[in-house]
């Protein structure tokens, strides 16, 4: 299998180079010379005849010879220029790839050249805290989105998912001429907006959230700022991108719609989407609904939510989602940022998310733990159809230039209901999951700049969340569980309700020597109740048989927390470097309440640490950060008895309120930044939990009981690199990733005892993005990643990942661009490693003065319906057949205004 994965190394790298190697399309030397003798110093200049583009350009040497290549094509003009000599242009037309022509100068010509000044634009300019891009720099001709634009961008890492990084940071919102609508939700921005506005994109490092923060915070933030053309400012603009099908048996379209005006006092942006080729019209809806950065000073309650109980969301570890997601999404986005006073600003958004999404697989699990051997198979269909209303209203109010009032209020309704058809090993059911939550979240929050460096900021946070579920299947499989027969179904309702308030005042001080102080105090009530009953529905035909309650499946639970926190940080700034050391002292008050029965527990927790920073020259940093932590175990951790989270799996809680001890060291060395050709990121990390909650499992064939148990020592340790180097003989700029993940943890198996478990992980990727300046551009790479569990045996699974995209300009106004995937998952189970293909083309003709762009685009060229992975962990191995999109051909027109 090494040798094989070699092969295919060595085969991208090798048409990495041959691609290159094609730009030497035509060559050109020979020797420049007057009455015999050599002349050194001629400038020769290669040009196009169709457009005068110069193409090529080099200066003949002491004995007169030179040699110049490009990659183009057609009819050119070589030209001859010396000072004291007649200029002399030749046609050419390349028949081969190598062209000899010697060329005579006669004397004459200028002899005095005159001043000459040259003025050379470059794709990046920097500034203290801001990187300022030009995008017409970066433009290829095949972009749709900003968040095309964003991934052809180095420095700028754009997730399968759409969230945007730089280094190792996301960014925190995506603005529009200096306002946000979506915070981190950017997504729905960046995946739908029109790239034709844009004119440049701005990086800002050290970014504030808060206007009276700025300059005083010691912020590590990082923001994108879109900027508009002149004439797109303040202009209702948008665009429109209609694709379906209009053969086959399947019919698959996406319809676009895009509305916008980006005003200096008030902005709208309005869009629709409807699709069912698996594109997810709404991917960052929780971080629209759960809103704020929890590292800010003044915020408080963020990332506060119910957990989620039972999910049936299917995981596709290193697979794209969208070519197995059948679905039909729904999306209405209504935005706007009003500015009826130079005081006063009001910001609302609203969506609605009706979709339909439907996954089908086929599972085989095998858990070979010494004497617990067996085997599930899976085959499972599964609909889910989503209700999502949402509304959030943020009102900011500037009495002066040191002062700001913000509110922030939310409103959802979101519903969501599953539907599953499961065949589990030979037997046919049906399974249920309903759910219809609801959500208010209100925030206000006041700012008070006392002078350049000296700030206050409070904030107070409400929080109201109901998500009640109603799960029920129609078969039993529980016999053996339960002891008893002629149940028709088994059915279970969970109440999950939260009540939040939370208050927060930071200080923040900022000396004249660089030095900062941050001084805060918080306080918190949560309140979280969960009630489940678990319920087996006898069959009605049986006279005298009645429903039944399970003893131990049942849960009547509310968890009130209280804590109040005091938080110290101080910076110690030096020349080149600076340490801040902090600490958090907390008050913790727990009261459990289980069926009526109360227990409390009251502890105090101390939660210290150091992060340095040293600027080691002018391009390399160090960061460092040494913690110990103290925090409560969550309420999914204590739920005293079994509720069921799907088909066959019952889980519970501790029986302890415990307090989680863990510390840490991380080293980040960082090279350069994006502006450079050479730049690197390098993380290392080691983490050791002296508590932390594991499981003790007890497997059967027909059902799962975990108990979660507090366990000892856990400890684990990471590394990840990342080199980007731009090559200018290749034109274009390579990425190494390199990443290790260990650990060292115990599980517990009923039966078995306790076990020690040793995993590790390993990540490899190799890529190249050109930049050429030629019709013809690339970007491929290829990845693998190496899995090893070792227990009481050693199981590894390798698993690898090829891509080649190819983009041509034909033409004027022609483009293709060719999306070539191979995936091979290791083999496992006995099945051997199998190789799946995938290719996507499109093919684009654009009429820029009428602004539209007519498509066809063929997904899924090998029709590959079937593909599988394999999964490993300490407890089963498992191989997962999933259904894919079938291939299609469709047909398309966007349009701009």
């Amino acid at each position: 299998m090494n040798g094989n994965i070699n092969k295919r190394i060595l085969a991208l790298l090798g048409f990495c180079l041959l691609c290159v190697a094609a730009q030497a399309q035509v060559a050109v030397h020979g020797k420049v010379s007057s009455n015999g003798k050599a002349l050194g110093g001629v400038r020769i200049d290669l040009k196009r005849d169709s457009d005068a583009k110069m193409l090529a350009y080099t200066f003949s040497d002491g004995e007169g010879n030179y040699h110049l290549q490009t990659a183009q094509g057609g009819k050119f003009t070589i030209l001859y220029k010396a000072l004291s000599f007649e200029p002399v242009a030749l046609p050419l037309t390349a028949t081969q790839t190598d062209t000899l022509i010697n060329v005579q100068l006669m004397a004459g010509g200028v002899e005095r050249l005159q001043e000459v000044i040259v003025h050379s634009k470059q794709p990046y300019r920097r500034g203290r805290d801001t990187i300022e891009l030009s995008v017409k720099s970066f433009l290829q001709g095949d972009e749709r989105s900003v968040e095309d634009l964003l991934r052809k961008i180095p420095g700028i890492n754009v997730g399968t998912d759409g969230s945007i990084k730089i280094g190792d940071k996301e960014v925190e919102k995506v603005m529009v001429e200096g306002d946000d609508f979506f915070e981190k939700g950017y997504r729905l921005l960046t995946q739908n907006m029109s790239v034709q506005p844009l004119e440049k994109i701005q990086v800002l490092q050290r970014y504030s959230n808060n206007k009276q923060l700025k300059g005083i915070e010691n912020s590590k933030k990082v923001a994108l700022n879109l900027q508009l053309k002149e004439d797109s400012k303040a202009q209702w603009l948008g665009s429109v991108d209609l694709q379906g099908t209009p053969v086959g048996a399947d019919k698959y379209y996406q319809a676009n719609a895009n509305l916008m005006n980006f005003g200096k006092k008030n902005k709208y942006y309005l869009l629709g989407s409807a699709n069912n080729n698996g594109v997810d019209a709404v991917s960052s809806i929780n971080h629209l609904i759960q809103s704020g950065s929890a590292d800010e000073p003044g915020q408080i309650g963020v990332g506060i939510t119910t957990p989620t109980l039972i999910d049936n969301t299917p995981s596709l570890p290193g697979f794209d989602y969208r070519r197995t997601n059948f679905n039909n999404d729904k999306l209405l986005s209504l935005n706007t940022i009003l500015n009826p006073a130079s005081t006063f600003k009001i910001k609302w958004l609203g969506f609605a998310n009706p979709t339909k999404k439907s996954f089908y697989r086929n599972t085989v699990q095998s858990y070979q733990l010494q004497d617990i051997q067996f085997s599930n198979t899976e085959d499972y269909q599964f609909t889910r159809n989503i209700d999502n209303y949402f509304t959030k209203l943020e009102l900011q109010y500037e009495p002066n230039a040191h002062t700001t009032l913000n509110y922030t209020g939310t409103l959802g309704s979101l519903g969501q209901n599953d539907l599953g058809a499961l065949l589990f090993n030979g037997d046919r059911s049906q399974e249920l999951t309903k759910s219809k939550g609801y959500l208010t979240n209100h925030n206000l929050s006041y700012s008070r700049k006392f002078s350049e460096r000296e700030a206050l900021v409070s904030s107070i946070r409400w929080i109201d969340q109901q998500s009640p579920i109603d799960y029920s299947i129609d078969r039993y499989y529980y016999e053996d569980l339960f002891g008893k027969k002629d149940i028709a179904a088994v059915k279970q309702h969970i109440e999950n309700n939260l009540h939040y308030l939370g208050a927060t005042t930071h200080y923040l001080n900022r000396q004249k020597n660089g030095d900062f102080f941050e001084l805060a105090l918080t306080a918190a009530y949560q309140q979280q109740q969960l009630n489940s009953q678990l319920m087996l529905q006898a069959e009605q035909e049986k006279i005298g048989e009645s429903d039944s309650y399970p003893e131990g499946f049942s849960n009547e639970m509310d968890l009130s927390v209280f804590q109040t926190n005091l938080i110290f940080k101080y910076t110690f700034k030096g020349n080149k470097w600076e340490w801040t050391p902090r600490l958090q002292i907390g008050v913790v008050q727990n009261k459990l309440t289980d069926f009526g029965k109360r227990s409390r527990k009251n502890t105090l927790q101390f939660t210290p640490g150091l992060v340095g920073r040293w600027a080691l020259h002018r391009k390399g940093r160090i960061e460092t950060e040494l913690y110990f932590q103290q925090q409560n175990a969550g309420l999914t951790e204590l739920i005293p008895h079994y509720y069921s989270t799907g088909v066959r799996n019952f889980i519970k809680g501790m029986a302890d309120m415990a307090t989680l001890n863990s510390s840490g060291a991380t080293l980040t060395y960082t090279y350069g930044s994006m502006t450079d050709r050479f730049f690197a990121n390098l993380h290392i990390g080691h983490q050791v939990l002296f508590d932390y909650v594991g499981t003790e499992n007890s497997p059967n064939p027909n059902f799962n009981l975990a108990q979660q148990v507090l366990l000892k020592n856990k400890k684990s340790s990471f590394y990840k690199t990342d080199l980007n180097y731009y090559l200018k003989v290749f034109g274009g700029n390579f990425r190494l990733d390199l990443g290790a993940n260990s650990s060292d943890y115990e599980t517990v198996v009923t039966g078995l005892g306790n076990r020690q478990i040793h995993t590790e992980t390993y990540d490899y990727g190799l890529s190249f993005r050109s930049a050429w300046k030629s019709r013809l551009n690339i970007y491929t790479g290829y990845t693998i990643q190496s899995i090893t569990y070792r227990s009481e045996n050693k199981n590894t699974l390798k698993n690898s990942q090829g891509f080649l995209n190819i983009f041509l300009n034909m033409g004027k106004n022609i483009q293709c661009n060719l999306k070539n995937e191979s995936y091979r998952f290791g083999s496992i189970m006995g099945q051997d490693s199998k190789t799946y293909y995938f290719s996507d083309f499109s093919l684009f003709y654009e009429l820029q003065q009428q602004r539209m762009r007519f498509n066809m685009t063929a997904k899924n060229i090998f029709n590959t319906r079937f593909f599988r992975n394999a999964e490993l962990t300490d407890l089963y191995s498992s191989s997962t057949t999933y259904r894919l999109l079938p291939g299609y051909i469709s047909f398309g027109v966007d349009y701009s205004f």
